[in-house]
This record gives structure tokens, C-alpha cells and sequence, in this order.
């Protein structure tokens, strides 16, 4: 059995409170390693809304495309240990974003995500069953991107839930240099929100990953 390791040197707070609301979505959640180079190591987690979030932190990884139990990396984010449990690749359920090749269509003020998403959940509370939200809801189209172009890019309402439930979107408090803006940029079938405290990514074909 594998047991694998993170070693955090910077960046160990903001990837707890990443894992922390990641868990507390899904408790089977997985994380997987994406090594940027020496410093750096992307941290992915899965989420219940078909979409992807990532935190960079510098790091060393015990591999590239390590995957391991999100509930364990936290564990040992606060205990402040390296080892973060045993292997879990087979269970990733599909490909990674490709690390380069992303190009920024629109900046949307934060304001507007947080009041699409306070208006999701409205209609969430009054639609969810038992599986949560409805498919509808999700797939709704509630932000449409680089409206001049001729390839305008469209953000479902899961992408905007993602943000707002893993916490990536600032609040009112805070601090003013802490910036106030979505990124989107896309590469091929990857779209990819970029967040103050995260990065949030869908494929928009062949199923949330592949």
C-alpha cells in the first residue's frame, strides 16, 4: 500500500479552508497532486456539482498525480504532518485541465456571482430533493461570457455554487487588497473560473471530466 505525502510550505491555511468546505459537501471528496514545478504543487478536489476546484500551493508532492482522500490531507494539514494516506488514483473520476493553454475571455465583478448565486440557493431550497439541487438548476446558464465574440462563453449556475461553497469568493469584510473580480479563460472543451482563494473548472463535453 502507497502512503503519500505532501509537504506544505506555503499556503497550508488557505488549502485547509479549501478542503475543509470540500469535505463538508462531500465527505468522500478526493484531492489529486498536479506538480507545477519545483515550488509549486496545484491541489484539485472534486466536488458534488460536476466541476473541479484548485488551490496552488508551494509544496512538495510525493508524485505527480498523486490522489488521496481529501478527508486525509486535511487531517494532516492540521496536524501539520507530511504524510497525507494511502493512494487512490484509480478513483479520480477522469482528466485534469491541461496546464497551459488557457485564454482570458471576460472579468466579472464578484458581486454579480455572489448575487446569482444567493439567488440560486433561494431557488435551490424551494426545488432541492433529496439529491440536492435539481440537474435544471444547475445546468442553467446564469452568466454569459465575451458576449462579442463569436464564441461566447457560457457559465452554468454548478460553477457559481462551486465558488460560493468552497468559499473562493471573498466577502464584504474582506481585506481591500484581496481582489474583486472572476477570471474566465477557457482552453478547448475546459472552462476555467479563477476565484480570489481558487480556481474552479468544468469540461463542457463528454461528462464533468473526461
Amino acid at each position: 500500500m502507497t502512503t503519500e505525502s505532501l509537504r506544505v510550505f506555503r499556503g497550508a491555511a488557505g488549502l485547509s479552508a479549501l478542503l475543509s468546505r470540500a469535505t463538508g459537501l462531500d465527505a468522500s471528496a478526493l484531492a489529486r497532486f498536479s506538480e507545477r514545478d519545483d515550488m509549486f504543487v496545484d491541489v484539485f478536489v472534486t466536488t458534488p456539482f460536476e466541476c473541479i476546484a484548485a488551490r496552488r500551493v508551494e509544496a512538495r508532492a510525493s508524485r505527480d498525480g498523486a490522489v488521496v482522500a481529501a478527508a486525509d490531507l486535511l487531517a494532516a494539514l492540521r496536524a501539520n504532518a507530511s504524510e497525507v494516506g494511502r493512494a487512490r488514483d484509480p478513483n479520480w473520476p477522469g482528466a485534469l485541465p491541461p496546464e497551459g493553454g488557457f485564454i482570458q475571455r471576460d472579468l466579472v465583478p464578484v458581486s454579480v456571482a455572489r448575487s446569482l448565486a444567493d439567488e440560486g440557493r433561494s431557488l435551490a431550497r424551494q426545488f432541492s430533493g433529496p439529491l440536492g439541487p435539481p440537474a435544471s438548476l444547475l445546468n442553467q446558464t446564469v452568466l454569459t461570457a465575451d458576449t462579442e465574440s463569436a464564441d461566447p462563453v457560457e457559465i452554468p449556475m454548478r460553477m457559481i455554487f462551486t465558488c460560493t461553497s468552497l468559499g473562493l469568493i471573498p466577502g464584504f469584510d474582506a481585506p481591500v487588497d484581496v481582489p474583486r473580480h472572476l477570471r474566465v479563460s477557457t482552453a478547448g472543451r475546459w472552462v476555467r473560473l479563477d476565484a480570489p482563494f481558487g480556481s474552479v473548472y468544468r469540461s463542457t463535453k463528454l461528462g464533468p471530466f473526461l
